[in-house]
């Protein structure tokens, strides 16, 4: 497999489906969480953000036994990935709660906050400390926009900037410095200027799903349709930047490619949905990205963000790391390839930034 150097933390986000589907008897693993699982093991992950997150959560009117029964899949989700430890952000409106798993030996972890109002679907808000940079936080959060309202996004979106506001307040002259890292699924179409993946044309008579159109673009007032792209509008107006543009703009095209909807030409086809924002500082850590196709395990693919431990100690110090001017627009090359499962573990060590990941099939 990979091998993942001492100086290398690895986050994941990914969106598993309905994290497997329901238990085969209360309590137990369903054998495509197990596989899914046993995967992100191999991986050798220090933070795993999971934008669906659910049947280990539970609500205010679940019985006893059935919060037992959640408890015990979480658990036995825990074992698998052995050294980290769950994290759940809550039941909301939907079916789909948010969680994480964080290496305890990678990070030391501050209180969760929780959010109890304001969000379709609670992000999962985890602090986090290095012990290099002890009094430096890292504001951690795992999010899913809501999937069936552009205002609520809008809103959910602002509230998120909130965490991002930590970051500004401590670019002053005096420490303790912070982070802030925001991973999850946007449902939402990312700003058009510099992509790979074509936007979307609502206007094609492929697209069927009528409903979901609404959720995706708006109408014009000459009939045609454009994308809403709020989210990106307004994390990238905030100063954050998106791990996997700033990945690409340095030669791993991969990082920019589609994680969802290459099955449904009725709602347009494929998208790049799941992104992963940071701050200016701590972005210039990031040493690779890439996206895994998780054919067979979900409708979302797999996102890798691997950072310099060294670069990342040094962005939280604010000694030689200076912010990145906000996001521009760059011209990239043609559409990347997508990695399986297979040519991702069977690769060597980390490519350097500047030279596209080279890919070994196994036998």
């Amino acid at each position: 497999m990979m091998p993942k150097s001492s100086d290398r933390i690895r986050l994941v986000n990914w969106n598993f489906e309905r994290n497997g589907g329901p238990s085969p008897e209360p309590g137990a693993l369903p054998e495509l969480c197990r596989q899914a699982y046993a995967f992100l093991a191999q991986l050798e992950p220090d933070w795993i953000g999971m934008p669906e997150l659910p049947h280990v959560q539970t609500g205010p009117d679940t019985s006893p036994e059935e919060v037992a029964a959640a408890r015990r899949r979480l658990h036995a989700t825990e074992d698998i990935l052995a050294g980290m430890r769950g994290f759940l952000g809550g039941m909301g409106e939907g079916n789909n709660p948010t969680g994480a798993f964080v290496r305890e030996s990678t990070f030391t972890i501050g209180p969760q906050h929780h959010h109890r109002t304001g969000f379709h679907t609670p992000p999962t808000q985890i602090p986090l400390h290095l012990d290099e940079v002890p009094d430096a936080a890292i504001h951690s959060a795992v999010f899913r926009n809501s999937y069936c309202s552009p205002p609520d996004r809008l809103r959910e979106t602002f509230k998120l900037t909130r965490l991002v506001d930590k970051v500004n307040a401590h670019n002053g002259r005096t420490a303790p410095w912070a982070a802030c890292w925001l991973l999850g699924d946007t449902n939402e179409m990312p700003s058009p200027h510099g992509e790979l993946v074509p936007a979307i044309d609502w206007s094609a008579p492929e697209i069927t799903d009528d409903v979901h159109r609404l959720h995706r673009a708006e109408q014009l007032p000459d009939g045609s349709w454009r994308s809403y792209t709020n989210f990106d509008d307004i994390m990238l107006a905030a100063g954050m930047h998106d791990a996997a543009r700033w990945a690409a703009h340095h030669g791993q095209l991969n990082a920019m490619a589609a994680t969802a909807g290459r099955k449904r030409p009725d709602q347009g086809g494929p998208v790049r949905l799941d992104r992963g924002l940071m701050d200016s500082f701590s972005v210039q850590g990031v040493e690779y990205v890439c996206v895994i196709d998780m054919s067979g395990l979900s409708d979302h693919d797999l996102v890798v963000i691997d950072l310099s431990r060294r670069k990342l100690v040094e962005a939280l110090l604010r000694q030689t790391i200076r912010p990145l001017a906000k996001w521009s627009d760059q011209p990239l090359l043609p559409m990347p390839t997508l990695l399986s499962r297979q040519q991702f573990l069977s690769m060597g060590p980390g490519q350097p930034l500047l030279v596209p990941p080279r890919v070994t099939l196994t036998a």
